[in-house]
């Protein structure tokens, strides 16, 4: 496989990555996906019972992958944590976590070994240790995929989603683009599309729209390692 995100929410996908995940199927190159997380614990805005709401979720996330042009997709059910440490019980999800942040949740390290050694990715996305909102399930993956990536032994590169300018309240954690990508207008409308899916999270989608809009038509990251100029593609492959 050449790209692989790995996130722990339906959605986490489409804000940061959705464009080049678009464009690189276009170019041939084979896409993925693993999520970690049904999203149980996010909004229902009245469209689903809330014990509902992983499944629908699940729904939302595969209409998402088929805008995006996923050439494989993975959706495993840990538990969803709540912001901040909000409610109780399997609210905690990936984030209830020891500092070292692999402890209390081996079975996840465990996993993403074995798919990174049977899908092979030449490169991989998720959070940077900010977790980008210090969101604790964002903030856990981002502990996860780096410890697999490390134990796996394999030449993989690993992108952390890195906006070019953080909001003040997440700086700490932010890593600077090494890797910076503009869309053109026609996979943005196609990224724009994919976002609508996930409608239970209107109000999240809107959210970002509202204060990160630069976000919607320039996707950047973080390339762990990474020494020398920004540069445009995540690959050795850059673009047709």
């Amino acid at each position: 496989m050449d790209l692989l995100v790995v996130v722990p929410h339906p959605d986490d996908e489409v804000f940061g990555a959705g464009g080049t995940l678009i464009q690189y199927a276009e170019w041939g190159l084979e896409t993925g996906l693993i999520t970690l997380t049904r999203g149980e614990a996010g909004r229902t805005l009245g469209l689903c019972a809330p014990e509902e709401l992983g499944e629908v979720r699940a729904q939302e996330l595969r209409r998402a992958a088929e805008v995006l042009r996923l050439g494989h997709l993975e959706l495993y059910d840990f538990p969803n944590g709540r912001p901040n440490g909000a409610g109780a019980g399997e609210a905690r999800g990936l984030g209830f976590a020891s500092p070292e942040g692999v402890a209390d949740h081996p079975e996840i390290v465990d996993l993403l070994l074995w798919r990174f050694e049977v899908l092979r990715p030449r490169a991989v996305i998720t959070f940077a240790p900010n977790g980008s909102n210090r969101h604790p399930d964002h903030v856990a993956t981002h502990r996860f995929v780096r410890e697999a990536v490390r134990r796996s032994g394999q030449r993989i590169r690993l992108f952390y989603y890195a906006p070019l300018s953080p909001s003040p309240e997440y700086q700490e954690g932010w890593l600077p683009p090494t890797h910076v990508r503009h869309l053109p207008l026609e996979v943005l409308l196609r990224k724009l599309k994919a976002m609508a899916q996930h409608r239970t999270q209107a109000l999240s989608v809107l959210n970002f729209m509202d204060r990160f809009p630069h976000r919607l038509a320039v996707e950047s990251f973080h390339l762990e390692g990474h020494e020398g100029p920004v540069e445009r593609e995540l690959l050795w492959y850059a673009g047709p």
